[in-house]
Formats: C-alpha cells, structure tokens, sequence
C-alpha cells in the first residue's frame, strides 16, 4: 500500500494456529543429526500470558468481540524504517513482526510455535540438510495479490543484499548460497529452490536444530517480490505491503505511524479498527496521556511503578509477560583500558545489580549470566565469579595499573539514562570517569564500533526462547561484522562449539551443556560484558480492551485477537 510519508530523508538503512503436533515432534526428534524440537521451546515458554488482577479480560465485557474502535500506542522509541530486515528498534520491530507482516512461522502467546504463512511444519531430509516448507494457499498481500513461493524465496534472499540494510543477516548464514549473496556476486541463494507455486525447498550447509525458529524472525517477515522491486528506495517508507492483520496508512517520522484493519485477511479478521502509535514519548508522558484517556497501551516510568502496581484497580489494567530480554554492561575490546581483563573483571565487581533492581521498583530480576529462565539452556545455579566487591575491584584497577584512575570513558546508555547514573557512580567509585552518552542506538552505533564509546549498556529481546539467540549475535567472532558484536569480542571456541552443537536436536543434553559453557566463557573466563537483569515486560492497559496479550518476545500486544467494548 502506498501512501504518504512525511519526513526528513531517506534512511538506508490467533485465532486459529498450527501448533507442534506431538506426531510432528517425534518424527523431526527422530532425525539423524538436525531435530526441530520446538515442542521443547513451547515448554520452557509456557506460564500465563498476564499476571496480577485477572489481566487483559479483566473488566466484564459489554458485548463480544465487534469489529471498531482506534486502540493508541505511545512509545518511547522512533522508527527505523518498516522494511522488515530493517525495522530494528521496539516500535518498528514490533510493527513488522506482528502487526502489518506475517512470517512462515511464529509464537503464539504462551510460547508455542506454529505454521503461520507456512501450511504446516517443514519436512527434513534424513541427513538434516534440506527442508521442504508448504506455503499456505489462497492469502493475499494487502494490495490483493495472491502470496506465492516466488515472494518466500525473494524475502530470504533480499535481506542480504549488501545494498539492503538488515540487522539479522548473521543469522541466516548456513544457508547454502549465502556467502555469495553477502559478497554481492548474486542475487539468488543457491540453496533455494522453487518446487512449485506453494512449496520451497531450502539446503543448508550442516544441520541446525534452530532453523526453523529462525524463520519465525521478523527480518524474515515475507515481502511481495514484485512490488518491494518497483518500490525501490520507497520500500518500507512510503510504501509497505504485508500480509498482516493491519495495513500501512502513514507514517510521519518522529511523530507517529497509523494503520488500518485488514479486512481480507486469511485468518479471522482483526476486530480492531485502526492503531495509532505514537513515537518518542518520554515515558512520564506516557504514563500523563494513560492517564488522560489518551492512550490504549502505554510504559509508566520505573519510579512511578511501585505506586502503580499498589493500586488494585491499576494493576488489574496491566499488560505482564516473562520475556527472554536482558540488560548487560558490554566492553569494547579495543578500548583501553578495557583491553585488559583484570579491569573487566574490576567492573564487574563494581557494579551494584541489586540497588538498579531497587531503583526499577522491583520489576527487574538480577542475573548472574545472560541467559534467563525461559531459555533451554538457562542454568539457575549458575554464579558469576565477580560478585559486588568494591575494595577487591579497586584492587584489580591497581592491579592492571590504573590505582589513580582513568577518565574519559565515553559509556553509552540509550534511553536508559537513570540505570546510566547508576552504572556512572558505581564506576567512578573504583576510579573509572565516565561520560553519559545518551539517545537512541540508530544515531550511536557506528560510533560505538568505531571505538569512540568504551562501555555500552544494551538490552536485548531475544527473537526466540533458545541461547543460540543470544550467543550467534553477540559472543561468536562472525558476528563481528554481521551481528551486534560491536564490542569486537572473539574467542574462537565459542564458534566451535555452535557449529558443532547445531546439528544436534533442541533438547541434547550436550547441546545444552555446550551453551551453558559458553555462558561461563564469556561471563567468567573472558568478561566480554556485565549480565545485569532481565525485566518483566509491563504496560499499562485499559479495561475497555480485551484480548492485547502482552507477547513474551515483542513486549508489545498481540492485536491480532484484541477488541474493544463500545465506547
């Protein structure tokens, strides 16, 4: 759909789903060396999808579902771009991966996985090489042509043309083909092939147990071949055309992204007339135009939570989710005096997790290491062996000779600028100086692998509920280039290991083992970041709208069910 866009330049840059049979499980566990075992993730996802008072149903509802009403989002962040490979912040994320896209596959509320775009789950060859993915029949992109395997095919090679800014390329890397993509010396993959209008034959390289999941990502969302083509620079501005519950109509960069019902969509039709989200609120703002009955679903600040979640009334209107996000103090490698491990390890011992805990009202969860409770390979005995030791992290400092201390320390916190202030005081009591670098990642991160920043505090929501998530985008070297190592982290054991344990099912103890210990490489051996907490997603909702479940991966609501009382 083509409408207008307003806006400085041009950026490069459930009702009814197909759950993991258990036939399906056994048969892919059966496989010799690459089992899907999503039925393991669905397991480690699983828990209500709200918590405290009776959640999104919460209030009695005047009518059943009915079809209308505008439901407002504010949120603190902007968008990059709606070009699904680029959409990389919350709100675009969130946009493509659930609102105006679907994906071959994806996760339903409680964690399950199920075929989405896809008929049905993929079948494997018996060495694990090579999947062969049905394509539904019959659903139509919003200008109202038909999706066939051709527009599959373009989705997944697209996002790795060089020219084509996407943040997950790294992730798609054992495809056959893909190298050749990457370099610029082809458009096609190798490793895919067209069987028919509806049905894709993918090769990998080696099995991989999560390959499946990654199809579930949101930069694998399907795009129409022909039309993204004669969009041009325009794709994913002023032109964006999915297959998903809403339609694009505007978006006003900085201000606000509109879209509209799909009324022709190929499962039961949203209820939910029009969405609003509105960009670059500050989250005191938010919590004001909530208040005001300006908004639908909204962040309250983490100071305001305590009085919030004290009130019964409040707390009945909440959006709650356990999530797979985390928040972690990173390292540049080339940096000094980050280069040196001793003072690694004295900022790791610097760092009060339990007072940023505090100061967020109780909503957070401090980590020892950076996988949480939902992931497979999440160890709850798992200690990191730098606990808060002030003196001992001075010691280090002299150690390592910085006893007098060092300044200048660029540290970049993002919107985070409270938990900034906090991570700023630990660190200036062993000496280290630091100067808050705040705003939003688009406008810091090539600064921030250029070396200009030393410290860089992220969070991160993992796309799904498994370590391989967290550890091919952050921990192995190739994702150096291609991932979000932008410290330029590298210990080539971690590579090893992946390659390795990916042609093993889901659920192989040794697989699971294999990722446990690199959680101890990089938290304990080499220090590559500080794991600091993992918070509960939480919004504040209204009782005249059901059905917004809070998605445990996006922490943004599931629209695709929601609907609204007559008001």
């Amino acid at each position: 759909m083509k409408t207008s866009i307003s806006r400085a330049g041009k950026h490069p840059h459930l009702h009814q789903s197909f759950l993991l049979s258990r036939r399906a499980f056994l048969r892919t566990m059966a496989l010799t060396g690459g089992a899907l075992g999503m039925g393991a993730f669905a397991a480690a996802c699983s828990g209500p999808a709200t918590s405290g008072g009776a959640g999104p149903s919460a209030a009695p509802a005047a009518s059943g579902p009915q079809v209308g009403g505008v439901y407002r989002l504010v949120g603190a962040g902007d968008i990059r771009s709606l070009d699904p490979p680029a959409a990389e912040s919350s709100e675009d994320w969130w946009s493509a991966g659930m609102v105006l896209y679907n994906l071959l596959y994806f996760y339903d509320k409680d964690g399950n996985f199920y075929a989405d775009l896809a008929a049905d789950l993929p079948t494997i060859s018996d060495d694990g090489l090579v999947y062969s993915i049905p394509i539904r029949q019959g659903v139509q992109f919003h200008n109202g042509r038909e999706l066939v395997a051709e527009d599959v095919k373009f989705t997944l090679e697209h996002q790795l043309w060089p020219e084509v800014y996407s943040w997950g390329k790294s992730y798609m890397d054992n495809m056959e083909g893909f190298d050749a993509v990457v370099a610029g010396s082809t458009k096609e993959l190798s490793g895919i092939k067209v069987v028919d209008s509806h049905t894709l034959e993918v090769t990998l390289k080696q099995p991989q147990a999560v390959f499946p999941a990654l199809l579930s990502m949101s930069m694998n969302a399907i795009i129409p071949m022909e039309e993204t083509l004669q969009a041009g620079a325009d794709w994913g501005f002023s032109t964006v055309i999915g297959t998903g519950p809403f339609k694009f109509v505007e978006w006003v960069a900085g201000e606000r992204a509109v879209y509209e019902r799909n009324a022709d969509y190929f499962k039961t039709p949203p209820y939910i007339e029009r969405v609003e989200l509105y960009l670059n609120v500050d989250a005191a703002v938010q919590l004001l135009r909530w208040e005001n009955g300006e908004a639908e679903f909204a962040r309250a600040p983490s100071a305001e939570l305590p009085r919030l979640f004290a009130d019964e009334t409040t707390r009945a209107k909440m959006r709650l989710a356990s999530g797979t996000s985390t928040s972690r103090l990173a390292f540049h490698f080339d940096v000094p005096p980050f280069d040196d491990i001793r003072v690694r390890q004295a900022v790791a011992m610097a760092i009060d997790k339990q007072a940023i805990v505090q100061k967020s009202g109780g909503v957070l969860t401090p980590l020892e290491g950076h996988f949480t409770p939902p992931l497979l390979q999440y160890d709850p005995e798992f200690k990191s062996e730098y606990q808060y030791n002030i003196e001992q992290a001075k010691a280090l400092m002299a150690e390592a000779g910085y006893g007098d201390g060092v300044s200048g320390i660029r540290m970049y916190v993002g919107l985070g600028q409270e938990t900034g202030q906090l991570l700023q005081a630990d660190l200036a009591a062993i000496g280290i100086e630091t100067e808050l670098a705040v705003g939003q990642w688009k406008d810091w991160r090539d600064r921030i692998r250029a070396g200009d920043v030393g410290l860089f505090y992220y969070n991160w929501a993992a796309s799904f509920p498994d370590a391989y998530d967290y550890t091919s985008a952050w921990t192995t070297c190739a994702s150096i280039e291609t991932g979000f190592n932008d410290g330029n982290y590298c210990n080539e054991r971690i590579d090893e290991l992946v390659t390795r344990v990916e042609a093993l099912p889901l659920t192989d103890p040794d697989r699971i083992a294999a990722y446990r210990e690199i959680q101890d490489i990089v938290i304990n051996q080499d220090v590559a970041w500080v794991a600091l907490n993992t918070p509960q997603n939480i919004a504040l909702g209204v009782d005249y709208v059901h059905d917004d479940f809070m998605s445990p991966i996006y922490g943004w609501p599931y629209l695709e069910t929601a609907w609204m009382d007559e008001r």
